[in-house]
C-alpha cells in the first residue's frame, strides 16, 4: 500500500511538472508569436499592414503605419485614420481623417480628426502624448513615430506620411531634422519637409540612382528598373492630394538645404560597402547635378 501511494505520489509530481513544462513552452510561443497581450491578436505585413484576431480574414485594421499597445488596448494609426482596440471587451472605435483644407494646422488634431472626441478622456491624452511629444527631444527619431504632427515616420513601411491626407510622401533613408525643416535624401530623391508650415518640396534626378555609385557595372536591365521605380514615384507624388512643390534644378536649394543634403548624400553612399564616391561625386553635388 505504502509502494502504491509512493508511486501515486510520483505521477502526480511528474504530471504537475510536464504540466508545467508543457504552459511555460506554450506561453513563450505565444509571447514571441504575437504583437499584443492577447495571444491572438497579431499584426502581419505580408498583406497590406493588417492587425487581426485569429485568422488574417478577420481584420481589426489594415494599412497600418504603426501601432502601440497601452493598458490593454491598441491604439494604430493607418493611411486613413486612427483607432482604439479594447483587447479585453473588442470595444473599437475608428476615426476617419477628413478631406485636408488648403493649409494644413501644424499641432491641431481635431483639424485632421474631427470626431476626436469619441474618444475617452483617456484614450485623448495617450494619442496626445503620442501627437505632441516635442520632436526636438527625440533626435535621431525613433522609427515608428510622430515627427510633427501631422508627418508621421513609419517603421512598418519605412516611410514617411502626412497623416492629414494619408499620402506617403517619401521612402525614408537618410535623414535629419534642421532649423524645424526634415530633409531625406534616398537614391533618385530629395525630400524636405517645413515642420512648421507643414511644405513639402521634392527633387528628382536618375543621377541620384543608385546604380551611379556601384563599385562593380549592373545590366541594362537593372538600370532601366531602377529609372522606372523614380518615375512611379514622380507619377505617384503628382497623384497626391498634397500639393509638393517640385524643384527642378538642385540649385533651387538653399546653401543652408545644400549643406545638410550634402552631408546625407555622403552617408547615403559611404554606407554601404557595394558604393563608392567617384572623382565626380567628390566635387560636390552642385557640381554633378547641374
Amino acid at each position: 500500500m505504502q509502494i502504491g501511494r509512493n508511486a501515486k505520489k510520483w505521477l502526480e509530481r511528474i504530471g504537475l511538472s510536464c504540466f508545467i513544462v508543457v504552459g511555460t513552452i506554450l506561453g513563450v510561443w505565444l509571447f514571441f508569436a504575437t504583437n499584443f497581450i492577447h495571444p491572438f491578436i497579431h499584426y502581419l505585413d505580408l498583406r497590406g499592414s493588417i492587425i487581426y484576431y485569429k485568422d488574417p480574414t478577420n481584420i481589426i485594421a489594415s494599412n497600418v503605419l504603426g501601432f502601440d499597445e497601452v493598458r490593454g488596448k491598441i491604439y494604430y494609426i493607418t493611411t486613413n485614420g486612427i483607432g482604439v482596440y479594447n483587447e479585453l471587451n473588442n470595444d473599437h472605435i475608428f476615426i476617419l481623417h477628413k478631406e485636408p483644407p488648403n493649409e494644413i494646422r501644424i499641432d491641431d488634431i481635431t483639424n485632421v480628426y474631427p470626431e476626436f472626441s469619441r474618444f475617452s478622456d483617456a484614450e485623448q491624452d495617450v494619442w496626445k502624448s503620442k501627437f505632441y511629444a516635442d520632436f526636438r527631444e527625440r533626435i535621431p527619431i525613433e522609427e515608428g513615430n510622430i515627427i510633427r504632427f501631422p508627418f508621421f515616420f513609419s517603421y512598418e513601411t519605412r516611410g514617411i506620411y502626412n497623416l492629414a491626407t494619408g499620402s506617403k510622401l517619401s521612402k525614408i533613408d537618410t535623414y535629419k531634422i534642421s532649423n524645424n525643416i526634415f530633409y531625406n535624401v534616398d537614391f533618385g530623391s530629395i525630400t524636405k519637409i517645413d515642420l512648421e508650415t507643414g511644405t513639402v518640396w521634392k527633387y528628382y534626378s536618375n543621377n541620384l540612382l543608385d546604380y551611379n555609385f556601384l563599385n562593380e557595372p549592373i545590366s541594362s536591365r537593372s538600370k532601366e528598373y531602377s529609372v522606372n521605380e523614380l518615375i512611379n514615384e514622380q507619377n505617384h507624388d503628382e497623384q497626391l492630394k498634397d500639393k509638393i512643390i517640385i524643384i527642378d534644378h538642385y540649385s533651387q536649394f538653399s546653401q543652408d538645404d545644400k549643406n545638410v543634403i550634402e552631408e546625407l548624400f555622403i552617408k547615403l553612399v559611404t554606407a554601404r560597402e557595394s558604393m563608392s564616391l567617384k572623382p565626380e561625386h567628390k566635387m560636390g553635388l552642385e557640381t554633378y547635378l547641374e
